[in-house]
């Protein structure tokens, strides 16, 4: 496809001035290199050269590892703007990425590269000494302390940059060092840097001149203190306060999500259904369930005990049947071997009701754990039909002669069935412990279909 050539005059837009994730040590000279037009090696050879005119190339390369974001922040930074303009909170939070906050798999590379030159220079000055060179060792070991110090606590910038972040869009510390970590990092790197200079500075001055120089230095920090310890805790306490508000926004918002996605969408069906009565209950007792669940329990997490796995699955029959199922749940319901042919057994149960009884089914579970005895968990499941005799159940209807009865028996319990003009009511009984309830590795198979 054919495309106009640019108008005199006109220029290809230039990147901004970033630090790029392919870094050997902060970025710096490939993210020059990309906003100048030049290649990222001839940037290098260039710093290398600076460095080694009195060691500006150094402090250029400080001086922009500090004060230029890399393009992580950027984006970041372009995300938090752009989802203001978007419609609504909600939708925005639920576009912030999931992966973690200040990730740099090229972080041990940079650690091994500069190892790697404090050897190299580390061998040169030894080779140099052997081979007759004289150096003022008085020097360059202050020089070694403060560079180290400060290549210590500059590494630390991106880092605690990063949990800023990471704790402002709520997300976790997975994968990052602690806080502990980074402050005694800092404040290793500030003790080197210091040393050094004090080193330094020893080297012309005698030891009384160096104490009457850092009583002044004191007196005047301290002055400074006094001065600008007003503007700092405005400054702290409007930071605080802001990163609170994010934190209150961020939560607010996935509160807005979740309306969003459950709650507003249910009651726009049920304005479509309103007049089928019983779909439109069904619809609100589902949302009800899921909203408590989401409110006051862990969201998608396996049922942990006999009386949340039977909600669980009454809630299921509840969305594929016209019918309400009340549960009650007393007791302690830590069940163990046998467990699932319990619940199996339940939901054979509510599921005859809920096709041949009609109306609305309740059950109850009740849970009793003894001093000196094995825990025993019993359900009841009642309905308010017409009842019916299980004696005149045909033989190939096996629902409840096998999916009850005898899949509680093969598990070590026992099943109750009492039918009359008044509804029918399932009692179930099966204790743990003490070998009574077998699990279904040791028990017989259930070859067992659904129905009465």
């Amino acid at each position: 496809m054919h495309t106009p050539a640019e108008a005199p005059g006109e220029q290809a837009e230039r990147p901004p001035l970033l630090r790029t994730e392919a870094r050997i040590v902060a970025g710096v000279c490939a993210g020059l290199a990309a906003h100048l037009g030049t290649g990222t090696r001839t940037m290098r050879v260039l710093m290398v050269l600076l460095a080694l005119a009195g060691g500006a190339g150094l402090v250029l390369y400080a001086w922009l590892w500090v004060l230029v974001p890399s393009q992580t922040d950027a984006a970041r930074s372009a995300e938090a703007m752009g989802a203001g303009r978007r419609r609504n909170l909600a939708e925005a939070m639920r576009e912030l990425p999931r992966q973690g906050f200040g990730e740099n798999p090229t972080g041990s590379a940079a650690r091994y590269v500069l190892v790697g030159a404090a050897c190299l220079i580390a061998g040169l000055l030894l080779f140099a000494q052997v081979s007759g060179l004289d150096f003022a060792w008085q020097l360059i070991w202050p020089a070694v302390l403060i560079t180290a110090g400060a290549v210590l606590v500059w590494t630390q910038i991106d880092v605690e940059r990063s949990r800023a972040v990471a704790a402002a869009a709520g997300h976790g510390d997975a994968g990052r060092p602690s806080r502990w970590s980074l402050w005694l990092r800092l404040a290793a790197g500030l003790a080197l840097v210091v040393t050094g200079l004090i080193l330094l500075v020893a080297q012309s001055l005698t030891v009384e001149a160096l104490w009457s120089g850092a009583l002044l230095a004191f007196v005047v920090l301290a002055g400074l203190v006094v001065v600008l310890l007003p503007w700092g805790l405005r400054f702290w306490r409007d930071f605080t306060t802001e990163r609170a508000s994010r934190v209150r926004a961020a939560e607010r918002a996935d509160i807005a999500a979740h309306l969003h996605d459950s709650v507003l969408q249910t009651l726009a069906l049920i304005q479509k259904r309103a007049g089928d009565e019983a779909h439109v209950i069904r619809l609100a007792r589902a949302q009800e369930r899921e909203l408590r669940r989401w409110l006051y329990q862990e969201y998608d997490v396996e049922p942990t005990n006999v009386g949340e796995a039977i909600k669980a699955e009454a809630a299921e029959l509840e969305a594929h049947h016209a019918v309400r199922i009340d549960i009650v749940t007393v007791g302690a319901l830590d069940g163990g071997a046998g467990q699932d042919a319990l619940v199996a057994a339940a939901r054979e149960a509510m599921l005859n009701a809920a096709k041949h009884a009609g109306g609305a089914v309740s059950v109850y579970v009740e849970g009793r754990r003894p001093p000196n005895g094995p825990a025993t968990v019993e359900v009841f499941v009642r309905d308010r039909g017409t009842g019916f005799d299980p004696d005149d159940v045909a033989e190939d209807r096996l629902g409840v002669r096998e999916s009850i009865v005898g899949r509680m028996r093969r598990h070590g319990g026992s099943a109750t069935i009492r039918s009359g003009e008044n509804g029918t009511e399932v009692a179930l009984k099966l204790e743990f412990g003490d070998g009574r309830a077998r699990s279904a590795s040791s028990a017989e198979p259930d070859n067992t279909e659904d129905g009465t």
